[in-house]
C-alpha cells in the first residue's frame, strides 16, 4: 500500500526549491512525526503554513468529478473519490483536506496516476510524499526562474 500526503506549496518555495525537494520533505516529514507536545511542534506548524497554501476544497472535488464521472469505476463521497481498476488492478481513494490531499493506493500505480494527472494540470505546486516508503516529488516539475 501506498500512502501519499500532497500539498500544495507557494509559488515562490516551489521555484527556490525545485531540484531541493529532500529539504522540503525533511520538513514535513518532521511535521508529520512531531507530537503536538513537543515544544518544538508549534515552530515546525508555522513553517508548514507559510511554504504551503490552503487547498481549494471545492474547486478540487469539482475538478475530479469533471474528469473522472464518465469512468464506471468512479465514485465519490463527499470530499472521498475513489477509482478501482477492473479486474483487481488496483485501486487508489483521494481525500480532500483543507491543508493537503492524502492519496491511499494499492496494486497498480494507474489509479493514482489518473489523481495525479488532474492536480498536475490544475496547479504545478503540488508536492507529493510518501513517508513510509521516502518517496517524494513534484506533480508537475517546476521549472526554474532565469533572472537576468
Amino acid at each position: 500500500m501506498r500512502h501519499f500526503y500532497v500539498y500544495l506549496i507557494e509559488e515562490e518555495f516551489a521555484s527556490h526549491y525545485f531540484g531541493r525537494e529532500l529539504k522540503m520533505f525533511s520538513l514535513f516529514k518532521e511535521f508529520q512525526w512531531t507530537s503536538y507536545q513537543d515544544p518544538s511542534y508549534a515552530i515546525i506548524k508555522k513553517q508548514v503554513s507559510y511554504v504551503t497554501r490552503d487547498i481549494p476544497v471545492q474547486k478540487i472535488n469539482q475538478l475530479l468529478e469533471t474528469h473522472l464521472y464518465y469512468r464506471k469505476d468512479y465514485q465519490r463521497i463527499g470530499q472521498i473519490h475513489k477509482l478501482e481498476l477492473k479486474g483487481n488492478k488496483g485501486s487508489a481513494t483521494l481525500i480532500v483536506k483543507n491543508h493537503y490531499i492524502e492519496i491511499n493506493s494499492i496494486g497498480s500505480v494507474e489509479a493514482e496516476t489518473n489523481f495525479y494527472e488532474i492536480l498536475r494540470n490544475f496547479d504545478p505546486c503540488f508536492l507529493a510524499m510518501d513517508f513510509q516508503a521516502g518517496k517524494y516529488g513534484w506533480l508537475n516539475p517546476v521549472k526554474e526562474r532565469k533572472f537576468v
